[in-house]
């Protein structure tokens, strides 16, 4: 079975995060620091887990309700488990029905009772708990039953009557008949039958015998308990437990032996857990390699010497090399755990193939030690400890380089595909699966102070500026790795660039006598010149790598030649520049002046809603854009910038419609040129 969803109330900064959908692999829970991302997993974590941990109202319960809440019951958290086909058949039969009548999601509350109680409760929601009323209704019909058959004839006392009523509303009130008051009152009603009954024997002994019989039955099934308390059973079994992890328990240099062996078995000491994890995967024994450093009474020289030449054999033997997925997930290069003792401790040492002499293990990077670490826990553990199982990771790979951050990523779904879901949180960036950002829920905190903590429940993102940024970092740099990897990569200025380029391009496409961009070409929009520098010394750098090629096009006007002269200052033939002007044959030229005068004012005022005129200083201007920047000034609208330029391409893209018939031969030429000019730059 695996967790559908989950609801947290009423615990540390959280009053109701409502249902929140789990991914069936992995799930994200991004948001700042403070956030209530890690009060989230320990409220998972306190639900079930295998370390002892439970809820605590005087330490858990939000404290600015405390006071005049503590007394009364209140839900904490809400788990729905969705079953597999053969649980589903499984827990049909342990129902005694047939499966189309079980259960397909179980629900499991936990509630705190009081100030210091704790309570569960499964649930397998209607259909299912129906079966627990039929009992009820059959009881209250049996009851119904005798009592007519007997009131038949005429001969029913006050006190049946009354001890009837007494059932019936006891029955009635709980729902149920396995509760003591509904078999006491069963019962009772049984005796007053009974009692009637033996006030006359000749003549009642016959009246209600049947219906006497199933009233019988009733009691006994009554008697019998909760007819769901076995499926409860069976599935407080099989939950998946929650394993919380803040700190994975980082190995050290040096392992004290009797210090391990005295506390290998205390559940709740990080180091012990990644040790055995070692001493598991190694193959090495704590105990005979303490033993074997301890000379017997009586040893003589060349016992010693074979016993230490033992200790020095298992040690070599268990010393092993990190190959296989961990070169994939680390760096690149294989590296080696070396194993020696020190008195009476194992003494840990890497090498690699660039430190081929083993150093210590604490003096290698911070972020190696707990990548190792992790790694190690989890590959001797994922299969075994933690089968069907939830893990729950708070903030993981804070010590790692960005692109080690996302292999982890890659590390959480091969987790994930042994049997376990996963729910981690994060706030940085490159820990935020790009390909499936399904899988995340936003945390952040809302409302008045206090403030509490929501989550977003669905796909859709919600928070503040802060919390949503490394969504779009992610996104960022999901789409960044998608353009880097064009053969044919040309850096814009702007979004308008790549919006009116791109749909031109797409037009000339099928018109006979036309180029448009070669198929391979990507078209980059560095969001203006200010960025375009930075932009284009990350791709120079990764030029030449699968015969990729990157050009950068400057429009040719005071900031385009300001920008040419800073990419040429600082990569001189290497800058591969493309200028606009060039292309179609003017001094001064921006992308809009890839439109005739006439038809760009035609769009603009189109765009904007005005009627826009020009007068004949304003014709004379060189751009298009200077143009309107002095009619926008003259009318009094302000200035002519970034917005309306965008409007006004996003308005010719709708008119283009894919079409040529709106574009004039005039642009369609220059447009022309212009990709001839960028495809012919890469021959």
């Amino acid at each position: 079975m695996r967790l559908k969803t989950f609801t947290v109330k009423n615990y540390k900064v959280i009053d109701d995060t409502e249902e929140v959908p789990v991914d069936e692999k992995v799930t994200a829970l991004v948001g700042k620091n403070e956030s209530g991302k890690t009060a989230i997993l320990r409220a998972l974590w306190k639900s079930k887990n295998v370390a002892g941990a439970r809820f605590d109202k005087l330490f858990d319960y939000p404290r600015d309700r405390y006071s005049r809440d503590r007394k009364k019951t209140q839900e904490v958290s809400v788990l729905e488990f969705e079953l597999n086909d053969e649980e589903h058949l499984e827990l049909a039969g342990v129902l005694s029905e047939e499966p189309l009548k079980a259960a397909e999601t179980v629900s499991y509350t936990t509630s705190y009772v009081g100030e210091d109680d704790i309570k569960t409760e499964v649930s397998f929601g209607e259909n299912v708990e129906k079966l627990c009323f039929r009992p009820a209704k059959d009881g209250m019909d049996a009851v119904e039953a005798v009592f007519n058959a007997i009131d038949s004839a005429s001969v029913a006392d006050d006190a049946l009557a009354k001890s009837k009523d007494a059932c019936m509303k006891g029955v009635d009130a709980s729902g149920y008949l396995w509760n003591e008051e509904t078999i006491n009152a069963l019962e009772e009603f049984g005796t007053a039958i009974e009692t009637w009954l033996k006030s006359d024997t000749g003549t009642r002994d016959a009246i209600a015998k049947n219906e006497r019989a199933a009233f019988a039955v009733v009691l006994a099934k009554a008697k019998e308990g909760n007819p769901l308390t076995p499926a409860q059973e069976w599935f407080t079994k099989r939950m998946p437990a929650f394993i919380y992890f803040d700190d994975y328990g980082q190995l050290e240099t040096k392992i004290h032996l009797p210090t391990f062996i005295r506390t290998k078995d205390d559940p709740n000491d990080r180091r012990v857990r990644t040790q055995m994890a070692l001493f598991e995967w190694s193959g090495l024994d704590p105990e005979e390699i303490l033993q074997l450093g301890k000379p017997s009474e009586g040893e003589t020289p060349d016992q010693g010497h074979r016993r230490l030449e033992k200790r020095r054999a298992l040690l070599d033997s268990a010393s092993f090399s990190l190959t296989g997925d961990w070169v994939e997930w680390w760096d690149d290069r294989e590296h080696t755990l070396h194993f020696d003792v020190d008195g009476e401790d194992l003494v840990l040492r890497v090498s690699d193939p660039r430190n081929p002499f083993p150093m210590a293990f604490e003096e290698r990077s911070h972020g190696f030690r707990w990548f190792f670490s992790f790694y190690l826990v989890f590959l001797v553990e994922s299969e075994k400890a933690h089968e069907n199982t939830v893990l729950l990771l708070d903030e993981p790979g804070l010590h790692l380089h960005p692109t080690l951050q996302t292999k982890l990523i890659a590390f959480f779904e091969r987790i994930a595909d042994g049997g376990n879901s996963l729910i981690y949180s994060t706030h940085l960036p490159f820990l935020v699966d790009g390909d499936h950002l399904e899988r995340v829920r936003t945390v952040h905190l809302f409302g008045s102070e206090p403030q509490k903590t929501k989550v977003s429940n669905d796909v859709r993102p919600s928070g503040d500026r802060d919390t949503l940024f490394p969504l779009q970092a992610a996104v960022g740099y999901s789409i960044a790795q998608t353009l880097f990897i064009g053969k044919r990569s040309v850096i814009v200025e702007g979004i308008t660039d790549y919006w009116l380029m791109k749909s031109l391009s797409d037009v000339l496409s099928g018109i006979e006598g036309y180029t448009s961009l070669d198929a391979e070409t990507v078209l980059i929009p560095a969001g203006g010149t200010s960025k375009l520098m930075p932009l284009a010394s990350i791709m120079f750098s990764t030029t030449g790598v699968h015969e990729r090629k990157l050009r950068v096009l400057l429009d040719s006007d005071r900031e385009g030649l300001q920008a040419k002269k800073r990419v040429e200052d600082l990569f001189g033939d290497d800058s591969s520049l493309l200028m606009l002007g060039n292309a179609i044959s003017r001094a001064e030229a921006t992308i809009e002046d890839l439109l005739p005068q006439d038809e760009y004012v035609r769009a603009v005022a189109a765009a904007v809603g005005k009627e826009v005129t020009l007068n004949a200083d304003e014709k004379k201007e060189v751009t298009n854009v200077g143009t309107l920047k002095k009619s926008w000034q003259r009318h009094g609208w302000g200035e002519f910038g970034t917005e309306q330029k965008s409007r006004v391409a996003l308005h010719l893209i709708g008119e283009w419609g894919g079409s040529s018939i709106s574009i004039s031969d005039e642009c369609k030429k220059r447009a022309s040129a212009l990709f001839t000019h960028i495809n012919s730059s890469f021959e």
